[in-house]
Order: structure tokens, then sequence, then C-alpha cells
């Protein structure tokens, strides 16, 4: 998944779906259930195109669009198992006490961090730095959600 056009409108065709009760395809059931993981997100998407801008909810400045991808992401690395480091760390993490989506996160926040400095610069993304994130990553390194 990517942070392109074709991303955007697919995610806002599985949110108008939601919203409208028709079911979602097969092939979009990783997006739905980010989606169904974040309900904070909810009026975000009735807000169609904004919806990939930044904007305030629950008092954070968060992009719905972009969490939805990077979630997409890490749910795919887990899925497939690749990197393998991905697949440890998370089951590494939930050993350690952390809720699943906190676990989530986690493995989301190392991704986001090394991607957009490596795009920024124009460097390809360091799948050693993710690795080595991934080894190093431990429960008080993720900023885990409030009940």
């Amino acid at each position: 998944m990517q942070f392109d056009k074709e991303t955007q409108v697919r995610i806002l065709r599985v949110a108008a779906d939601r919203i409208d009760g028709r079911p979602v395809a097969e092939v979009d059931e990783h997006i739905a259930r980010v989606m169904d993981l974040h309900p904070e997100f909810e009026e975000s998407w009735q807000l169609g195109e904004m919806a990939v801008y930044p904007q305030e909810i629950n008092g954070q400045i968060v992009n719905p669009f972009v969490h939805t991808v990077l979630h997409v992401i890490i749910d795919t690395q887990l899925n497939d198992g690749n990197p393998e480091i991905a697949v440890l760390t998370y089951k590494r993490l939930l050993e350690e006490g952390m809720t699943e989506h906190d676990c989530l996160h986690g493995l989301i926040q190392s991704f986001a961090d090394i991607h957009f400095a490596n795009f920024r610069s124009g460097k390809p993304f360091d799948h050693l730095d993710y690795e080595s994130r991934l080894k190093s990553l431990s429960y008080e390194d993720v900023e885990v959600e409030e009940e």
C-alpha cells in the first residue's frame, strides 16, 4: 500500500461502503479492520477527501489516511511474516503485556520514523535500521492508549 491518490480513493471508498452499510470487498478487509480499530476516525471519513488531511481528533493531530495506510502496511507484514522480525517483535511485545493495538502502534511508529525520514532525504527505506529498531523496541518505547 502506498501514500498515493489511488490508495486515498480506495480508503475513501471503503469508508463510504461502511458508512452506507454496503459489504466491503475481501481485498479491502485490512482497511475495514483498521477502521474498526479506530472508531474515532468515523467522523473524518464522512468528510470525504478532507479525511486525507491532518486534523484534531481526541486532542491530538492525526492524519486518518496516513494512519490507516501505516496500519495496513504493518498488518500485511504480520500476515505475510515478512519481515520475520516484525512478527517476532509483535509476539514479544504481547508477551510483555501490551495490547494487540498498542503492539501494532509500536511497529507502526518504528516503520513510520524510518519511512518518512528516508523519504524526506530521498533515500530508500532502510530495512536494516527497521530490523535494529524492532529488535530493541520495548514496552517503554511505545505510547500506549489510555483505556
